[in-house]
């Protein structure tokens, strides 16, 4: 909020609200230079491993959603998925790891500010774990599609 200075020192300005001729105190910096700390590709890699290591063993779902992509896969293999039901597959699972590491990253940050069962905090991890749900069962789709597609080929259900 900007108002028109009468003089002196005002009820707005001691308030905290900067008045006209307080903006000739913002000045812009003398020269603009690049962002310190800039990572290369190899820091950013080494430190998108070392999150997905977090994400691992601070949660136990991990674990399960790599049994059940070992099991279709090995399922996959064994029909003879063709090559675009094998890129829908690994697309299904990548998405879910993506909304699983969303997942982790906010319920670890949840976990750090606070109490993770404060409302605020408890509704922003339930959200997440929305995504979760929503790319499991999507991938579920999916894959139930292609596995299906491939096994009626193979017992000449449709040709």
């Amino acid at each position: 909020m900007i108002e028109q200075s009468t003089g002196g020192d005002s009820q707005a300005s001691r308030a905290g609200v900067l008045l006209a001729e307080d903006f000739d105190e913002l000045d812009a910096p003398e020269t603009w230079v690049a962002r310190a700390g800039r990572r290369n590709s190899r820091e950013k890699f080494a430190a998108g491993l070392r999150g997905l290591k977090h994400a691992i063993r601070g949660d136990s779902s991990f674990f399960a959603h790599a049994y059940r992509g070992i099991l279709i896969g090995l399922t996959a293999a064994l029909l003879g998925v063709n090559p675009w039901g094998w890129c829908l597959l690994v697309l299904g699972a990548c998405l879910v790891l993506i909304s699983e590491l969303t997942h982790s990253a906010i319920d670890t940050l949840a976990r750090a500010i606070g109490d993770p069962e404060d409302l605020r905090l408890r509704v922003a991890r339930e959200i997440a774990t929305a995504g979760v749900l929503v790319a499991a069962f999507g991938s579920g789709a999916v894959t139930i599609t292609v596995l299906t597609m491939k096994f009626g080929e193979l017992l000449g259900w449709w040709n």
